[in-house]
């Protein structure tokens, strides 16, 4: 009941009646209805879940706290909103504004009675519960012992795109529902790109391999990064992995509630800048983690968003050479009381695959 109640005191903040839900994941959140398809809504008195046939016995079952009701041709969702507006005397719903199109967002608008006022969710499920990071902490687990098999399974000539295939299988094998997000493997000059996806490119000697993949467990994800060395590596890029470990460690080590994002950033820019390398970390350092795999809050350059205990945050500094190469590495870390807990366990040491 405590996302309840979060949720109504958004209303009372932001002077709306009531809230009306269509994002899958907050759906989820609220609950526990994870689907593109029905509605959730919360007024001040009662919470509805309103779906049609496929999910209506489904969430009878799973939503004790809310009514359930059926929607069809005859009945259709707006019918049903406005009878629950006209009962409980709402005069505006919140919506999702950001997750609605122009045109249903017309369509909403000529067929419900009330005063539509669009809001802003993004915050309300950025610090996690016990049950959330169960999930999350096991999705880490997965992903780390999903890591420490494929630095077992990786050889000179294979493709990425086999080492990627194993990374998927591997994740189901654990018990991971899937990856959270297309699976990056980035070997050799393909190192330089930060969101390279696995291609067809053959796995060299000497070259420096980064992968990052996120597992998706109970639908909340994990995100880890590492990069690994095909045998003896590239000078300055053994020199760059080094400083993008002192970035990440340093980083974790000063990371408590009450800082804001954008310090939390400077923290690894200003390590990376001062060894020469300031325009090749093009992102942000990291961003949340939950049941989106990019989360509020983003932390950024600049940003003066405050960290809270409960959340839980990447921490992902990288450097990247074209025609070389490139580094990242990524830790998932829960905001604690005085500090922060990393998620991630796998090692951070340079491996050294023996070709």
């Amino acid at each position: 009941m405590i996302r309840l109640d979060n949720i109504r005191s958004y209303m009372n903040k932001n002077d709306v009646d009531s809230i009306l839900l269509n994002n899958s994941n907050n759906k989820f959140y609220i609950a526990g209805l994870y689907s593109s398809s029905g509605y959730v809504f919360i007024t001040d008195k009662s919470q509805y879940i309103i779906v049609d046939f496929r999910y209506f016995e489904e969430m009878k079952e799973k939503a004790k706290n809310f009514e359930v009701i059926l929607m069809n041709k005859e009945k259709t969702y707006f019918d049903i909103v406005n009878k629950i507006c006209e009962v409980e005397h709402i005069n505006s719903i919140g919506f999702e504004g950001s997750e609605v199109s122009y045109d249903f967002y017309n369509i909403m608008n000529k067929k419900i009675n009330i005063d539509l006022v669009s809001v802003d969710l993004s915050k309300l499920r950025c610090k996690k519960d016990e049950k959330e990071l169960e999930c999350i902490k096991k999705a880490c687990e997965i992903a780390d012992n999903t890591f420490n098999h494929i630095i077992e399974f990786i050889k000179v000539k294979m493709t990425e795109k086999e080492v990627e295939n194993e990374i998927v299988r591997f994740i189901k094998e654990l018990g991971g529902q899937r990856e959270s997000f297309d699976v990056i493997v980035a070997s050799g000059v393909r190192g330089a790109l930060p969101h390279g996806k696995a291609s067809d490119k053959i796995i060299e000697k000497g070259e420096f391999v980064t992968f990052d993949f996120g597992v998706r467990f109970n639908n909340y994800c994990s995100d880890i990064t590492r990069t690994i060395s095909m045998g003896e590596g590239d000078e300055e890029l053994n020199k760059i992995y080094n400083i993008v470990k002192r970035a990440n460690e340093e980083s974790i080590r000063l990371l408590k509630p009450g800082m804001r994002a954008g310090d939390i950033d400077k923290i690894a820019r200003d390590i990376i800048d001062k060894e020469g390398y300031k325009e090749y970390f093009g992102h942000n350092l990291g961003h949340g983690v939950g049941i989106m795999v990019h989360e509020y809050p983003s932390l950024e350059p600049k940003s003066l968003e405050v960290i809270k205990e409960g959340m839980v945050v990447t921490i992902e500094p990288g450097i990247y050479i074209p025609n070389l190469g490139g580094v990242r590495i990524e830790d998932d870390v829960l905001i604690t009381k005085d500090g922060c807990e990393r998620l991630t366990k796998s090692t951070k040491d340079l491996i050294k695959i023996k070709i």
